[in-house]
C-alpha cells in the first residue's frame, strides 16, 4: 500500500492516470485495474479522462467507479430496489413520525433545522458507515435533548423492518453487505481517490480490496478533509504508517494565495505535514465590505460561500447585476431554461440533438403556436434518436425556427426579462456560463481564473464554544476555499456573522 498526498492543483488525478497507463504498459488488462473514489463526480472525471487518452470504451473500465458504485453493482442491486424520497416518506407515515429528509445541505453538517425524522435518520445511518453502537451515536447528537433513545431505536427497527418487507436498500446496505459477502473482486492493481474522505465502514471495504489485490495505491490530501460531519475519518488516514510521497508542485496556486492558505492550515493540530511549491506567478488577494464591489464582467468566476443560505444571496446578486451563472444547489427554473435556449440555438445551427434533449425544448414551446399538438412528448421517439431542425419541422410538429425569444413563447416573462438583461450586459446565452456559484463542500477540486469567497462562518464555529477539532475541521473548509483561484482572490467581509479570521 503506497499513499500518494496531492495539495491543491498539483495533478494528483494526472498523476494516477499515469500511475494507470504504466500498469496498462506492464501488461495489466483493464479490467483488472480498479480506481474507486468518494464523490461520483471524481469518478465521471477519472473515467472520462481515461477513456479519451487510452483511446478505450467506458465498458473497457468496468472498475472506474465509486466504492458505493462498486457495492452496489457486485451486489447485484438493481436502481428500482433503491430507497427514494417516496419510500422514505412512506415510511415515516408508517411509522408516524412526519418526514424523513433524504437530501440535506452538505456543507451544513448534520441536525441543522430539519424535523424529527430526518434527524433519526442521521443518527442511525451515523452508526453504521462509523460502525459504532447505536446509543453511543444517540449519546453525543443533540436529538437526546428532544427525545428519549427508545423512540431512536424504534425509528432503526421500523427502518429496517420497511426496507426488508419491500425488497429495498440504502446506500449504507450496499456497503455493508459487499462486506459480509465478501464481494470483492480481484485486481492486479487498484487506485484509492479522495481517501481523506472514507468513512470507517468504507475504509473497511478498502481493507477487503487490498486482500484481494497485488498492488493498492492510495491517493488524497488529509488537509482537505471537509466530511467529517459526514462519517468522515480523516485520523485515520493521517495514522497509516507506509509508504508516501507528495505532490510537489501546485498548477494552479499562485505565490500569495499559497503563502495565506499555509499559514491557516499549518495551524492545524493533527495533519500530515507536506511542502509544496505555488506557481511563479504572485496572484492578487483583495479584501472588500461587500460582494457587490467586486467586478464580476470579465473572465471566468467561482462564487463561494460556507451555507448553502449564503451562496443563494450571492446568487440573487448576480441575478440583479444581470449576469449569467450556474448553481448546482439551485432549483431556480433560470438553468431549466437557459439548457432549452442553448439547445434551440443549436438546432438553429444546424446541429442535431436527441430526442430527449427536444422534448425539453419543446416543454418551452406553445402549443399550435410552435410547435403541433400531437407532437409535443414525440411519441414512440427512442430517447437517443439523433434529430435536427428540418426532420423536427417535417416529421415532428415543429412550426418555427425563429430566435429563442420568440420561439420559446413558454418561457416565463421575469425570466425572458433576466436573460435579456443578461445579454445587454454580453453575456451569451449558448455558452456555458463562466460565473459558477457554489458552497465551499460542492466545489472541491473545482478552481477558476477569479474566486470570490464570503468569510461569513456558522455561529457554532465564532460563538467561542467550539472545539479544537471542529476550529481545525473549519480551518480544512476555508483552505478549500482559499485554493481554488489561479489569478485573484477576492475576500468579502462577513455579512451576517462574526466571520471566520483568515490572516
Amino acid at each position: 500500500m503506497h499513499i500518494i498526498l496531492g495539495p491543491p492543483g498539483t495533478g494528483k488525478t494526472t498523476r494516477l492516470l499515469t500511475m494507470v497507463e504504466q500498469a496498462m504498459d506492464r501488461g495489466v488488462p483493464p479490467d483488472r485495474i480498479g480506481y474507486f473514489s468518494f464523490t461520483k463526480r471524481a469518478a465521471e472525471e477519472a473515467i472520462t479522462r481515461a477513456v479519451k487518452r487510452f483511446h478505450l470504451s467506458y465498458k473497457d473500465l468496468p472498475y472506474f467507479r465509486t466504492l458505493h458504485s462498486l457495492a452496489m453493482h457486485r451486489a447485484g442491486i438493481d436502481r428500482k430496489d433503491v430507497m427514494t424520497l417516496s419510500h422514505y416518506q412512506e415510511c415515516a407515515d408508517w411509522l408516524h413520525i412526519g418526514s424523513f429528509i433524504e437530501t440535506r445541505p452538505m456543507e451544513e453538517g448534520p441536525y441543522q433545522e430539519y424535523g424529527m425524522g430526518d434527524r433519526f435518520l442521521e443518527i442511525i445511518n451515523m452508526s453504521r458507515i462509523c460502525m459504532i453502537p447505536l446509543r453511543m451515536v444517540y449519546n453525543k447528537s443533540p436529538v437526546s435533548l428532544t427525545t428519549n433513545f427508545s423512540k431512536v431505536e424504534y425509528v432503526d427497527r421500523g427502518l429496517r423492518a420497511f426496507k426488508k418487507a419491500h425488497n429495498l436498500y440504502d446506500f449504507t446496505d450496499m456497503l455493508e453487505i459487499f462486506l459480509a459477502r465478501e464481494l470483492s473482486p480481484q485486481f492486479d492493481v487498484v487506485f484509492i481517490d479522495e481517501v481523506q474522505d472514507l468513512s470507517p465502514i468504507q475504509w473497511a471495504m478498502v481493507h477487503q480490496i487490498a486482500k484481494r489485490s497485488k498492488e493498492m495505491v492510495l491517493a488524497g490530501d488529509d488537509d482537505q478533509a471537509i466530511y467529517r460531519w459526514a462519517g468522515a475519518d480523516v485520523e485515520y488516514f493521517i495514522r497509516l504508517n507506509t509508504t508516501s510521497e507528495v505532490l510537489g508542485q501546485s498548477y494552479r496556486i499562485p505565490a500569495l494565495h499559497h503563502s495565506m492558505s499555509q499559514r491557516l492550515i499549518q495551524s492545524i493540530h493533527n495533519r500530515r505535514k507536506k511542502e509544496f511549491l505555488p506557481r511563479p506567478e504572485s496572484g492578487s488577494i483583495f479584501r472588500h465590505r461587500h460582494s457587490e464591489e467586486v467586478n464580476l464582467d470579465n473572465e471566468d468566476w467561482l462564487l463561494l460561500a460556507r451555507t448553502r443560505r449564503d451562496a443563494k444571496r450571492l446568487e440573487a446578486e448576480v441575478r440583479q447585476r444581470g449576469l449569467l451563472y450556474s448553481f448546482s444547489l439551485s432549483k431556480d427554473m433560470s438553468h431549466q431554461c437557459v439548457a432549452a435556449i442553448q439547445l434551440w440555438e443549436a438546432l438553429r445551427r444546424g446541429e442535431s440533438i436527441t430526442a430527449k434533449d427536444v422534448r425539453y425544448v419543446y416543454k418551452y414551446m406553445v402549443l399550435n403556436k410552435q410547435v403541433l399538438r400531437g407532437h409535443k412528448t414525440l411519441p414512440d421517439i427512442p430517447e437517443d434518436t439523433l434529430l435536427n431542425i428540418e426532420a423536427l419541422k417535417m416529421d415532428h410538429g415543429l412550426v418555427t425556427d425563429e430566435p429563442w425569444t420568440e420561439a420559446l413563447a413558454a418561457i416565463p416573462e421575469n425570466e425572458v426579462i433576466y436573460y435579456k438583461a443578461c445579454m445587454r450586459r454580453g453575456e451569451d446565452l449558448t455558452k456555458e456560463p463562466r460565473i459558477r456559484i457554489s458552497t465551499i463542500h460542492s466545489a472541491k477540486g473545482a478552481e477558476a481564473t477569479n474566486v470570490l469567497l464570503l468569510t461569513d462562518c456558522p455561529q457554532r464555529i465564532t460563538g467561542g464554544n467550539a472545539t479544537r477539532t471542529e476550529l481545525d475541521d473549519e480551518k480544512r473548509v476555508f483552505y478549500v476555499g482559499l485554493t481554488r483561484a489561479k489569478k485573484e482572490l477576492h475576500l468579502i467581509h462577513p455579512m451576517n456573522s462574526r466571520g471566520f479570521p483568515l490572516i
